[in-house]
């Protein structure tokens, strides 16, 4: 009798089993999910409008946040440099180390005060954006007649 021997049925059915074993965890994970409707990628496009433009506020409070930051990094270089070469006795010296200090300390202030919580803010509120995003709008399928008919007369709230 040709064929398979028994230690090839064997591993035969072995590989059968295993993969009948497998089936219903891979199948729950590849089930796909529906596709968008019209008003759920409507939905998506405004959604993606919204993240855009929360991700130029984003970029906005992020440069402020550097730019004082840097502010910051540069009046500690100038005080810095002018403590290591001022005379003690300079009064003139003193009152500008003394403005320069203030200066820094406001920046400081700003940056703890105002700056950073905006930055912060602003990237909470994006990073929420995204999440809802994803979940309502990635990998799901976009049928092309429902995507041109979900872009006629979009109209979307401002955000």
């Amino acid at each position: 009798m040709g064929g398979i021997g028994i230690s090839a049925r064997s591993r035969l059915a072995a590989l059968v089993l295993a993969g009948l074993s497998l089936a219903p965890f891979m199948a729950t994970a590849q089930t796909p999910q529906p596709a968008l409707s019209v008003n759920e990628i409507r939905a998506c496009l405004c959604e993606e409008q919204k993240i855009a433009t929360l991700r130029g506020v984003t970029a906005d409070k992020d440069a402020d946040y550097k730019d004082r930051t840097s502010q910051s990094t540069g009046l500690t270089a100038q005080i810095n440099q002018m403590t290591a070469t001022m005379n003690p006795t300079d009064t003139l010296a003193q009152d500008q180390l003394s403005e320069l200090i203030d200066l820094r300390a406001r920046v400081q202030s700003h940056i703890r005060d105002t700056a950073l919580p905006a930055l912060q803010q602003a990237t909470n509120a994006l990073n929420i954006e995204v999440q809802k995003y994803n979940a309502s709008c990635a990998n799901r399928t976009i049928y092309d007649t429902d995507d041109v008919e979900a872009h006629k007369n979009l109209m979307c709230p401002k955000p």
